[in-house]
């Protein structure tokens, strides 16, 4: 302080020679937010070249949600104490909630106790995100022009990549469908074959290119990359998913407002980088995103805060993670061990809680940080779709759901599972429906006519193909389960 000009040299010296006494730290000692005042510092002396011993920081942090944050974290830490006593350790966490147009970070708990360990596990612990980056695979999906309701198989696979390797992933829990479902399906219910299928049709360079363009660590071109290999941190997790939200456009998160002077108004990012994915993308994830909050793994979450939208993934890998978001808030939580061991629960156990009391407190709170929808922009059509086939859904299809979708990745034909169907036999040759066999390909040869002829069980198809023989007669075929 003498250094710096606060006191005198003389009272500077009488305050050298006093005794120095230990005082045993109390929990009403912490300074509020302390993991964020050290990145702050690190931002500081780093980027700006100012020292807060010298000048004045304005930083982003909203108190009141920094306050929820740590209550949320301490409580779901005890939570597990207590339930999971099984647990041979205390799991470290973290915690980043910010704005995704500006990129503002607004609340940030970086461990369990900074008394403890000075780590900021929200900046600094790098952990594989699992299940948390298949978003990403299914934007460069859609990127590349692949449907949501394109068929893939949800059964045991092997998938053969660099010519001769062979790769062999596992749904978690070991469990398949063992039929086909829509890649929309295979996100919402986190299926790893279906999404090492899509990552693969799409290609793995594409897939780590854009990630890249997302803000995160490039990861290395195997299968595997897929389902969240590659380490990331929080904050870096968060910010990437803040895209989704803002119409596909990144924004770098930001600690601190200005230095010296109060800030000006800030309504967008002024380091906004190029956009990352088309508006109609990121708004088809945030769509399917949703689903996983309605009927996917982060099914507790729903109707957390009444007339908000949210949107969000688990993840499980080594540890427990789960991101999701509002219109106007993003949040990432995670829980793990320093040493990266096995934390033996899953994303929607372990992080999701946590999650969970954040958002709800926060957006009650500060009701603007919610969202009745997520911004719709030009483009995007919402069609009925047969949840089990991917076709335009009939009045006979059990299971129908809304999608949002592009005019050019939507369905254009109705479900042949349950369409009006007849419930048993085929139609007979007085019956049959005359049609030209070069303008109609669901045809098939009936006698001497071209009639179309259903199955006696619909629901026991699996797929359907178009068979052509020498003499140019097309045949509708059904592959039976």
């Amino acid at each position: 302080m003498a250094r710096d000009g606060w006191i005198s040299a003389e009272e500077g010296a009488a305050i050298m020679r006093e005794p120095v006494v230990a005082v045993p730290s109390s929990p009403r000692d912490n300074s509020l937010a302390p993991y964020f005042v050290d990145y702050v510092n690190r931002t500081a002396d780093s980027e700006l070249a100012a020292s807060p011993a010298t000048q004045r920081i304005y930083t982003t942090i909203d108190l009141d949600l920094q306050q929820i944050a740590e209550t949320a974290i301490r409580r779901q830490l005890e939570h597990l104490s207590t339930v999971h006593k099984n647990l041979a350790r205390k799991p470290q966490a973290a915690l980043v909630a910010l704005d995704p147009k500006t990129g503002n970070v607004l609340a940030m708990v970086g461990g369990r106790n900074y008394a403890e360990s000075q780590l900021n596990h929200a900046t600094d612990a790098r952990r594989q995100p699992g299940s948390t980056f298949k978003p990403f695979v299914y934007a460069a999906a859609l990127e590349d022009g692949m449907s949501p309701v394109q068929l893939f198989s949800d059964s045991p696979r092997d998938f053969v990549y660099d010519r001769n390797k062979l790769y062999r992933p596992a749904n978690f829990g070991g469990g398949y469908s063992m039929r086909d479902v829509t890649m929309r399906t295979g996100l919402v219910k986190s299926l790893n074959v279906v999404t090492v299928d899509v990552a693969l049709q799409t290609g793995l360079a594409r897939i780590a290119n854009l990630a890249e363009r997302f803000g995160l660590p490039k990861p290395e071109r195997y299968p595997a990359l897929a389902l969240g290999t590659k380490e990331v941190t929080p904050l870096e997790l968060a910010a990437a998913y803040a895209a989704f939200v803002n119409g596909g456009r990144r924004v770098k998160p930001k600690v601190v407002l200005s230095v010296g002077e109060p800030p000006a108004p800030q309504v967008s990012n002024d380091e906004t980088d190029a956009q990352v994915i088309s508006p109609t993308t990121s708004y088809m994830i945030s769509n399917m995103l949703s689903d996983v909050i309605d009927h996917g793994t982060a099914r507790a979450s729903r109707d957390l805060v009444r007339g908000t939208a949210i949107a969000g993934k688990t993840g499980t890998s080594r540890d427990g993670w789960f991101v999701g978001y509002t219109p106007n808030l993003v949040c990432a939580v995670w829980i793990g061990f320093d040493d990266n061991e096995q934390l033996g629960l899953t994303g929607a156990e372990a992080a999701l809680p946590a999650w969970t009391d954040f958002m709800k407190a926060a957006v009650e709170l500060e009701p603007e940080l919610g969202g009745r929808n997520f911004d719709c922009p030009e483009g995007i059509k919402f069609v009925e779709i047969d949840a089990d086939f991917g076709g335009i859904s009939t009045l006979s299809c059990p299971h129908r759901e809304l999608i949002a979708v592009t005019e050019r990745l939507a369905p254009n034909v109705e479900c042949l599972l349950h369409g009006n169907l007849p419930d048993s036999g085929g139609i007979g040759a007085d019956q049959a429906v005359e049609a030209d066999r070069n303008d109609d390909p669901v045809l098939t040869q009936h006698s001497r006519s071209n009639a179309l002829i259903f199955p006696s069980k619909p629901s026991s198809l699996i797929s359907t193909r178009v068979d052509v023989d020498s003499r140019g007669k097309r045949t509708l075929v059904n592959d039976m389960r």
